[in-house]
């Protein structure tokens, strides 16, 4: 029955074509539609150009010296991991555990979503993703030093010689093929060489294409950033194929090109209208893949104005504005950075730039500047706007001061200048991935005091199997007997939505302290309410308990390592926090500190401390944090 409610709640058209899916793939049926073939290897994909002069200096020496990682065989995995891979490098190596993935000449349909021995298949993807195309095209494109092109090409001719199309893992997945179509497109522009490509980016563009129509049915019934990633890729790259100077010539029928156009724009306006919603979340309940998401529509929209392509619909633009203003909502001024909160795989498709990967602004700039004529004054996250030539800024106007505010998607923000905080709670009308219900993130002057713990990994190495950064124990939120607040189907699915019982605004009283207050009801008829209540630098989380439950568990994660406990206060470098029941201080059966694991980074983990505090008996509990 659990199964069945799930499944209806997924959508019966999704479930249904998810099961043709996997019919087909194990029948072989699938492999039919996507014949193979060689991939050029025999050209190069990127001419010469004139060396910019307008590249600033204080951006030179960090993209320089990435550049030259590369050159020495080194690549960034997931913004954050430098690896030795070789030059060119081994495709399909994972450099995390030295393991080579098996089966490299196989058809993609052959091969399986998770191998035990190679690990988590993203560390092979990674390298395939191409940032690197996109790094040393900047680099060339500022030095003149031919170096740069020189790898840039033979790395592409030994990819193609390596991945023929259809073949080895690096085809399987549509969204991978997409965001090399991303990075090689933006790669010409920077090049100067969109509008006359060589002969070989073209084939090359063509091919991926092919792959990405072709299933595209199967991303849109992810209800996720597959479908929107999938859908720019065929509208960026159908476009870019229609409005180069010679695509009669070597393309082909320019219809088919404008074809591709067509579906991805169709695909994309369908995604967008279903998968954002009018206060601007994402159907992911995830800041980093909303961020992904919000990439997407912001390349989308560059290389429409770039081609010279009819607008969007008016209904396009107006979720666009509201995805970018919830990102900024959720993003801390003063570091970039944001809430950890749902799914963390890694991805950072806007790689013009030198900030680092919890640096959302750069994201904010570009789609700040396109969708609402809104930039900051951080000049390091405008590269973006620097590369793709958008440097008529005297008409954008500044983002306002950031407010508290109830999402009815999900999302409560309470600000007060840099002191900031964030609670989850459960509207899911697509499916949630995080026991992550009233989860509370707590900033202060650009630190995440009280933090959500990530992902970690997908398919984490045999070492690691007990770290599972999606459950209730890993948020900051109440536990009932040890229970998750939903069951865990499958590696990426949950059961048993949860929905809430009542939810309120944020209220501001005359002396300007904010309050916010809500309640939901678990799987086994426990509810919890909980109020948030502050002036600042003092939070108040009053959490009122009822229901047949013999344990309950209050949790926060304090990104430190030295909290202490004393009596029922926890002593911390960033605050004091206090505990009580309001009625029965004998309710509180313990309070201490442990160890646990936190992932800022796709595939990094660090310890830092929790605090848990177990009661015993129904009542109202307050946590009292008093930041110093």
């Amino acid at each position: 029955m659990l199964h069945l409610k799930t499944l209806i709640q997924l959508g019966l058209w999704n479930v249904a074509y998810i099961f043709w899916y996997r019919f087909s793939l194990k029948t072989g049926i699938r492999r039919f539609w996507f014949p193979t073939s060689q991939l050029p290897t025999d050209q190069d994909f990127f001419r010469p150009v004139v060396q910019r002069q307008d590249y600033p200096d204080e951006w030179k020496k960090k993209l320089v010296e990435t550049a030259e990682k590369i050159l020495s065989g080194q690549l960034c995995y997931y913004s954050f991991h430098w690896k030795d891979v070789g030059t060119p490098p081994n495709w399909f190596i994972n450099p995390f555990n030295g393991k080579k993935f098996p089966n490299t000449q196989a058809h993609w349909t052959k091969l399986p979503d998770f191998h035990s021995e190679t690990g988590d298949i993203k560390n092979i993807w990674e390298a395939s993703r191409f940032d690197w195309v996109v790094t040393l095209s900047r680099a060339y494109a500022v030095t003149n030093d031919v170096r740069y092109l020189q790898t840039l090409n033979e790395w592409l001719k030994d990819w193609c010689k390596h991945n023929p199309l259809n073949i080895g893992p690096n085809w399987k997945c549509g969204q991978e093929v997409s965001i090399r179509v991303f990075n090689l497109i933006n790669a010409s522009f920077i090049l100067q060489q969109n509008n006359n490509p060589t002969t070989a980016l073209i084939q090359l563009i063509e091919a991926h294409l092919k792959r990405i129509q072709l299933n595209i049915c199967y991303a849109i019934a992810q209800d996720n950033n597959h479908g929107t990633s999938e859908a720019a890729g065929l509208f960026i790259g159908g476009s870019w194929l229609s409005n180069i100077n010679v695509s009669q010539k070597l393309f082909g029928a320019k219809s088919k090109a404008q074809a591709y156009t067509q579906k991805g724009r169709y695909w994309l306006e369908n995604r967008v209208r279903k998968l954002i919603s009018e206060d601007g979340s994402f159907s992911q309940h995830s800041v980093n893949y909303h961020r992904v998401m919000l990439d997407t529509l912001s390349f989308s929209e560059f290389w429409r104005l770039t081609n010279n392509e009819k607008p969007f619909s008016a209904h396009f633009y107006s979720k666009a504005k509201a995805a970018t203003t919830w990102l900024y909502q959720l993003t801390d001024n003063h570091s970039g950075n944001a809430p950890n909160i749902g799914e963390n795989d890694g991805a950072m498709l806007l790689n013009l730039h030198g900030c680092s990967y919890r640096d959302f602004r750069p994201s904010l700039e570009l789609a700040g500047f396109l969708f609402l004529n809104k930039i900051s004054l951080n000049t390091e996250a405008q590269e973006p706007l620097f590369w793709m030539k958008l440097t008529n800024k005297d008409n954008a106007s500044q983002f306002q001061p950031r407010i508290s505010k109830c999402y009815k998607s999900g999302y409560v923000t309470i600000v007060d200048g840099q002191i900031w905080s964030l609670l989850r709670f459960p509207f899911f009308k697509f499916r949630p991935s995080h026991n992550d219900v009233f989860h509370f993130d707590l900033w202060c002057k650009g630190n995440n005091f009280i933090c959500d713990a990530g992902t970690f990994s997908y398919n984490p190495p045999l070492e690691d199997q007990n770290i599972d950064l999606k459950s209730v124990h890993s948020h900051n939120t109440i536990c009932f007997d040890e229970n998750e607040q939903m069951p865990k189907l499958s590696r990426f699915l949950l059961g048993n939505w949860l929905k809430a019982d009542k939810i309120g605004e944020v209220v501001i009283d005359k002396q300007g302290n904010q309050s916010w207050e809500g309640q939901y009801t678990d799987n086994f008829n426990n509810k919890h309410h909980r109020k948030i209540s502050t002036n600042g630098k003092i939070w108040r989380i009053e959490d009122t308990i009822t229901g047949n439950f013999k344990i309950a568990t209050i949790g926060f994660n304090l990104n430190t390592t030295e909290a202490k406990v004393e009596n029922t206060t926890c002593i911390t470098p960033f605050a004091i926090i206090t505990f009580s029941n309001k009625s029965n201080a004998n309710a509180i059966d313990n309070l201490c500190i442990k160890n646990t694991i936190i992932s800022e980074h796709y595939f990094q983990k660090r310890i830092i401390q929790r605090l848990n505090i177990t009661v015993t008996q129904p009542g109202t509990y307050i946590t009292v944090i008093h930041l110093t």
